[in-house]
C-alpha cells in the first residue's frame, strides 16, 4: 500500500457553497485533521463567513453560480490534479487521506466513485480522465437538480464505470440543507423539463443517445 505523501498532489477536495457556511465550517474543522496534506478549494457563492484556519484551504468568491457551474469552475482551477474529491457543504466525510489514496491506487481512471446513497452525489471522486472524456457539467441546468442525472447518463454513453462505495459515505449526512434554507434555489421543475427535452425522457427512461436527438 502506497502511503499519502506530504502535500498530496494526486487529489484535491472541492466544495461549492451558497448559504450553509454554518454546516461547512463544522466539516472544515474535521477536514483539517482528516486531510492534513490535501488542498481544499471552496467556492463561496453567497459572500459568507467561512472559517479559514487551514493553510491548505483556499476560498474562491463568486456570485450565485448553480451547482453545475460551480463544479466546472472549481475543476477549471484544479486541472493539475488527477482526481477531485467533490463534497456537498452540508455533509461531513470523516475518513482519511489514505482511504482516498487507496481508491486512487487502483489505477482505474475510467471509474467514477460515489457514495452509496444512490442518486445522491453528496460525495464523489472524479478523475480528470473521466472529466475530459465526458466533458463539462451542463450549465443549462440552472441552480440545482438534474445536473448529476445528466452527467450519470453521459458517463453511461461514454462507457465510464460507475462504482457505489461505502468508502465515500458521509459520517454526517444531511439532505438538501441549502434548499431547506432557501427554497427559491430549487429549480427542479424547469431542469426536469430541460432533461426530458435533451434526452427524450426522464432519468432511467431516456430514448436519445445524442443530446436533443441530434446527430
Amino acid at each position: 500500500m502506497q502511503t499519502v505523501p506530504i502535500y498530496n498532489s494526486k487529489f484535491c477536495i472541492l466544495i461549492p457553497t451558497i448559504n450553509r457556511a454554518d454546516l461547512l465550517n463544522e466539516a472544515l474543522f474535521v477536514y483539517q485533521y482528516c486531510f492534513p496534506n490535501t488542498y481544499i478549494y471552496v467556492l463561496d457563492n453567497g459572500n459568507q463567513h467561512i472559517d479559514n484556519d487551514n493553510n491548505r484551504l483556499f476560498i474562491l468568491k463568486e456570485n450565485g453560480l448553480g451547482v453545475a457551474e460551480s463544479w466546472n469552475h472549481l475543476i477549471s482551477f484544479n486541472d493539475v490534479y488527477d482526481y477531485m474529491l467533490i463534497l456537498n457543504d452540508d455533509i461531513v466525510l470523516n475518513t482519511s487521506e489514505q482511504v482516498i489514496y487507496d481508491i486512487i491506487n487502483k489505477d482505474d481512471k475510467n471509474t467514477f466513485y460515489v457514495c452509496q446513497q444512490k442518486n445522491n452525489w453528496s460525495a464523489f471522486l472524479l478523475s480528470k480522465f473521466v472529466y475530459q472524456k465526458v466533458g463539462a457539467f451542463d450549465e443549462n441546468f440552472e441552480r440545482c437538480y438534474y445536473e448529476d442525472n445528466d452527467y450519470y447518463y453521459r458517463m453511461l454513453l461514454k462507457k465510464v464505470n460507475y462504482n457505489y462505495t461505502h468508502q465515500l459515505n458521509p459520517t454526517t449526512y444531511r439532505n438538501s440543507q441549502t434548499i431547506a434554507k432557501n427554497p427559491e434555489l430549487n429549480n427542479s421543475h424547469k431542469n426536469r423539463l430541460y432533461y426530458i427535452e435533451k434526452w427524450g425522457g426522464e432519468p432511467n427512461f431516456e430514448t436519445f443517445t445524442n443530446p436533443f436527438n441530434k446527430f
